[in-house]
């Protein structure tokens, strides 16, 4: 490209931008949205040549290392640590529920499996720009309200990098083998354990040691380098750049020289996120928005009521304040940025079509454009609806929080050890579903291609493949859920003494004595089966119901004789570890 058509390119794309973004600014709606707003107009007035576009994609995937870059380092890993055990609660809670809120509509739309995925991966999150500003601009938040906030967004951007890493070998599966694609996942989950393991120990050390040698403009070129490394690695790896860049922010914002890197970082980073929003922009036609206008409103209203409930839910099952949860749910209601990123990967890999794309886009200026006036009224909106609520609804989410106040309560009275053998456990339980989901999305994806592989090489039915798969997944999820169960049952021990702790004179020992012979009986090993064979009967495999319930029944059968073995011989289980300090005092009540 000519230098000339650079220059008029690049003055272009930037006043156009900057004039859009000054123009919304005084109807209080955020820069990024001007940045779209000059992408569309583009894309619909202008004729670019087929180098202008190419320009574009360049400044464009620069933008995105940038931004992902300033968003890691906005992470502070020892402040999550520290602070952030109820903003892991919820977004533990609304991040999934989210995703499965995106599948079934995307379902119900008619849409395939790893596209309804993608909706559900598109909705799950907020933009941490957006948000911050409507709520430091209406004051409905105190400031430790606001820290809380901000540490759930910081979750949320989190699990949609994961999210991100998972989506990218499913969107480039359909156009791979099934030998490649297992590459693909077995190098991805290397890079990542390589990152993790050398950027969390080495990396910051590192950096600090040529921060104390050096000045400020010297240290952020090294680590504004260490980003594009690792983006160029995960590239190199099938991931996005988007995730080697977040990494790099996230290490470098354990750095001392943190903040310096910020200031630094923070000019290139406006200019060049104005590209990548602007390349977004320009990806979508006016016609394309009328023409879905009711898709992209049931997008829109999926995202709002999925959001709402979800936070809120999340902020109740945390022990939250109700209003503040309310307040805080309808102030979240603002696609985020990586809405954008999956969109745009999911397009570029052919997942998704334009119609589907445009939707996105228009759904996420909707609501941006809509919460503000979310934000302002959502105190107004709690106070209306709990007010004119009936009073056997009253009724019944009163009696929901009581019995989760004596639930904490309960929790509480136990001993450190136990209350954190009981938190870990949740949060083990928690992985372990996690981990279990992944294992099945594997399966699902890799029942046709390897059995057509393994017939194709070893002979047999197609049929007779799909059960040995069936019985190697159910045996490769057999573990991890038995182990799903043993933390139940550690759950159910903790729960039953901090009972006991709290009504004392009132709580009856026969009861205790009761609760614990059934937990020392009961088979974490069959829990875990019917666990398992309820989940893997769940998911398409191309096996008919009947030969599903004779392998069930098979399995179920020998565990159960293996139950009966050990009765017979008297073999109990274990004490959950943890809380044997809680049965040590009173050993003639078990």
């Amino acid at each position: 490209m000519e230098e000339v058509a650079l220059i008029s390119l690049m003055s272009i794309l930037v006043l156009l931008s900057a004039f859009c973004s000054i123009v919304l600014g005084k109807l209080k709606m955020p820069s990024l949205i001007g940045f779209l707003v000059a992408g569309i107009i583009i894309a619909n007035t202008m004729e670019l040549s087929e180098d202008a576009h190419t320009v574009i994609e360049v400044f464009s995937n620069l933008g995105l290392i940038m931004l992902m870059f300033s968003i890691g380092m906005e992470i502070d890993v020892r402040k999550l640590k520290s602070q952030g055990k109820f903003a892991v609660i919820v977004a533990a809670v609304q991040l999934p529920l989210m995703v499965i809120g995106g599948v079934v509509v995307g379902t119900m739309l008619g849409f395939n499996m790893l596209q309804s995925i993608t909706l559900g991966c598109v909705i799950s999150g907020s933009s941490t720009a957006v948000v911050m500003a409507i709520l430091k601009a209406n004051g409905k938040l105190s400031t430790e309200d606001l820290e809380s906030l901000v540490l759930i967004v910081i979750m949320e951007d989190i699990g949609q990098v994961i999210m991100l890493s998972m989506l990218t070998p499913m969107l480039g599966g359909s156009e791979m083998s099934s030998d490649a694609l297992i590459v693909l996942i077995v190098e991805i989950a290397i890079f990542m354990i390589a990152c993790f393991t050398v950027g969390l120990y080495v990396v910051p050390r590192i950096i600090d040691w040529f921060y104390e040698r050096s000045n400020d403009e010297l240290i952020s070129l090294l680590c504004i380098g260490a980003a594009f490394t690792l983006a160029w690695a995960a590239n190199g790896m099938g991931l996005s750049v988007a995730i080697g860049a977040f990494l790099a922010g996230v290490f470098v914002g354990m750095t001392k020289p943190r903040h310096a890197v910020e200031h630094f970082v923070d000019p290139l980073k406006s200019i060049f996120m104005a590209m990548f929003f602007i390349s977004v922009g320009m990806e979508v036609m006016i016609g394309s928005l009328i023409d879905n206008i009711v898709l992209i409103l049931i997008i829109f209203l999926t995202f709002i009521i999925c959001k709402s409930l979800t936070v809120y839910l999340g902020y109740w099952i945390g022990h939250g304040d109700n209003r503040v949860g309310a307040i805080s749910a309808m102030s979240l209601c603002a696609m985020g940025e990586f809405a954008f990123i999956i969109a745009k990967q999911a397009l570029d890999s052919g997942v998704v079509e334009d119609s589907f794309y445009s939707s996105i886009i228009g759904a996420a200026l909707i609501s941006m454009v809509t919460l503000p006036f979310m934000s302002k009224y959502s105190d107004k909106v709690y106070d209306t609806t709990t007010a004119k609520m009936p009073d056997f609804l009253k009724r019944f989410f009163a009696a929901l929080t009581g019995y989760r106040d004596r639930i904490y309560h309960e929790i509480d009275s136990v001993s450190s050890k136990t209350k954190s053998s009981f938190l870990r456990g949740l949060a083990n339980i928690y992985f372990l579903l996690f981990f279990t989901l992944i294992i099945e999305v594997i399966f699902y994806y890799s029942y046709d291609p390897l059995c057509e592989w393994l017939v194709a090489n070893f002979g047999m039915e197609d049929i007779d493949w799909r059960v040995m798969i069936l019985i190697l997944n159910l045996i490769i999820l057999l573990y991890p859920l038995k182990k799903v169960a043993d933390y139940l049952r550690t759950a159910l021990y903790v729960i039953e003494f901090g009972r006991k702790n709290v009504e004392r004179e009132e709580y009856k020992v026969p009861k205790l004595e009761e609760k614990a012979k059934f937990h020392e009986t009961m088979s974490t090993w069959i829990i875990g089966a019917i666990m398992d064979i309820i989940l893997v009967m769940l998911v398409p495999n191309g096996i008919d119901n009947m030969m599903h319930i004779n392998v069930s029944i098979i399995l179920l059968i020998a565990f159960v004789l293996y139950q009966a073995w050990k009765f017979k011989k008297g073999k109990k289980s274990p004490v959950p570890v943890g809380v044997e300090e809680e049965i040590e005092p009173q050993p003639e009540q078990i």
